[in-house]
């Protein structure tokens, strides 16, 4: 036998295991996303517009939409299966776990990243789970009377990074123009603000100055945070444009400016493990390992968010 004491029921992962902490570390959702406790399949979220505030006595009934979002819980699995002659004892049970709980933690934060904030289709619940940060800023809401487009550019990269001759299409220029729409609006929050980025930025932001020539892209040390217009920067492999979510996209880099509290996450169940040996009933003598968590999203406000995607030949 594999084993004396198998595990045979779903196991929650520990919150300070080496697995969760990865998860954090990776995905900038599961680590910034306003977190949204869910004890159905789906729930209503209501939208944050704003509040008429009037002067006097008499009070004046606010004319904003009451309207929501509806978060909808989807599950995201994984599975593995090794030959029980490669697991002579219980530890090695354990190290398998330990190393495919790693796999799963970094394949899982690319990919539910990749799925809110890059994934270009529309929604259907499978390959497409949620409406991403990219397709919400592409597409017209009359519920937030947002417009296609508004808080969306592109820059391409044949152009110089540096601002010395502006002429619109800089670098520099274009992520000025980016912060610019979201800074100036309602959603803006300087303490709730935040740059999710594709880790292809760095080589152009590295490059990027003003028309003085100063740097504004600042790399932290001693455990501080990289840095853009004093904006912190959360690097997501996940930050990339794709048709369906992947683990491992390799559309355009996208940037992102937003206000983390309208990054709604929610959490239904989280992560958790299965292993179980082979049964009699069996035809081969394998031991499957399982790992799923349940997780919805959804963009509170488009005009929280600002995104940039960076067009490559």
């Amino acid at each position: 036998m594999a084993s004396t004491d198998i595990i045979d029921n779903w196991i929650p992962i520990e919150w300070d295991s080496n697995v969760i902490q990865r998860v954090q570390m990776d995905s900038a959702v599961e680590r910034y996303g306003y977190p949204v406790p869910m004890k159905s399949a789906t729930k209503r979220v209501l939208r944050s517009a704003g509040l008429t505030v009037t002067a006097g006595t008499t009070y004046t009934p606010d004319s904003s939409t009451n309207d929501y979002i509806t978060l909808t819980a989807r599950r995201f699995i994984s599975q593995f299966v090794v030959d029980e002659d490669d697991l002579a004892d219980a530890e090695s049970i354990v190290d398998v776990l330990n190393t495919k709980g790693m796999d799963w933690a970094i394949s899982y934060s690319d990919a539910f990243d990749n799925a809110c904030l890059a994934v270009s289709a529309t929604e259907n619940g499978t390959t497409v789970p949620f409406t991403s940060v990219y397709k919400a800023l592409r597409t017209t809401n009359s519920a937030t009377s947002y417009t296609a487009d508004d808080n969306y550019l592109s820059w391409d990269d044949d152009n110089i990074a540096i601002a010395s001759t502006p002429n619109g299409t800089s670098l520099y220029e274009k992520l000025s123009t980016l912060l610019k729409k979201v800074e100036t609006g309602a959603f803006w929050s300087l303490a709730d603000s935040l740059v999710i980025a594709a880790p292809g930025w760095r080589d152009a932001l590295r490059l990027a100055t003003d028309a003085q020539g100063r740097p504004i892209f600042i790399q932290g040390t001693a455990g501080t945070p990289d840095t853009l217009f004093n904006v912190p920067i959360h690097w997501s492999r996940g930050c990339k444009v794709s048709a369906t979510m992947a683990a491992a996209p390799t559309g355009n880099d996208v940037l992102i400016f937003c206000n983390r509290q309208y990054l709604k996450r929610g959490d239904r169940t989280n992560p958790e493990s299965l292993i179980d040996q082979a049964r009699a009933q069996d035809s081969t003598d394998d031991t499957a390992a399982k790992f799923r968590v349940r997780r919805g999203f959804g963009v509170a406000h488009e005009k929280a968010f600002a995104l940039l995607e960076r067009i490559t030949d």
